[in-house]
């Protein structure tokens, strides 16, 4: 249990790899949303050690600011919650308009620039990182959604889902580590409510991260969401 932070992205890498082996259809969403999500592992050193202290491989947390276990943790996350609302709404992607590189291109540049903006700020504005992040991640989501409205209720309910398959995996590491979020979490620091053990900011964190993730997908590939059928499993 030395490497706590490794059993943990281990374990929050369980969700997505079990939709990626059972819903083929999903399979180019993960491909295409965990290379867009791993840039966003850099921003560790934000989190280390104010937020939390996990032992990282190699001590390189101390030495770089993020570890192996970043990129493990961020593709484990994005897997999961940019499809919860597929799988549990029995969903898949249906295009609405053929879209060229170009123009995903700018879409994507827009979000990494309105993101990199409201990191910033948060920064700027000394707002501990871990509600920034929620903040963040909740606006450009509603700036997604101000021009796809269609895209609201799935956002909710893939919040929903990602804060209970959030909460799921984090009883499992308590199981395996029964003191992890005394001795790891810098707790006491931030609100103190904790949930079944579980500190609420990480549900919260789980939450937003399903919030936005869930609409990200559509917007940049111009997708909608259409029931799974027997004849429409794939993109």
């Amino acid at each position: 249990m030395y490497y706590n932070f490794l059993i943990i992205a281990t374990l929050f890498s369980l969700p997505g790899l079990i939709i990626w082996l059972c819903r083929k259809d999903l399979r180019p969403v993960i491909t295409r949303m965990v290379p867009l999500a791993l840039p966003f592992t850099f921003t560790e050193f934000l989190f280390f050690p104010d937020y939390w202290e996990p032992r990282f491989l190699f001590d390189l947390g101390e030495r770089v600011g993020f570890g192996i276990e970043d990129f493990i943790f961020v593709a484990g996350l994005a897997a999961f919650t940019t499809t919860a609302y597929a799988v549990f709404n029995r969903k898949r992607y249906l295009p609405l308009e053929i879209i060229n590189n170009a123009v995903i291109m700018k879409r994507c540049s827009s979000l990494f620039g309105l993101t990199v903006f409201l990191v910033a700020t948060t920064v700027l504005l000394d707002i501990p990182i871990i509600y920034g992040s929620c903040a963040t991640m909740m606006l450009v989501a509603a700036a997604i959604i101000a021009v796809r409205r269609d895209l609201l209720a799935p956002a909710c309910l893939g919040a929903l889902y990602s804060i209970a398959t959030y909460y799921v995996v984090c009883v499992l590491c308590l199981i395996m580590i029964p003191d992890l979020f005394q001795t790891v979490w810098h707790s006491e620091r931030f609100s103190k409510i904790t949930v079944g053990g579980v500190p609420l900011e990480e549900l919260c964190y789980g939450g937003a991260a399903g919030f936005c993730a869930t609409v990200v997908y559509p917007y940049l590939f111009r997708m909608a969401f259409a029931p799974l059928t027997g004849e429409g499993r794939h993109l």
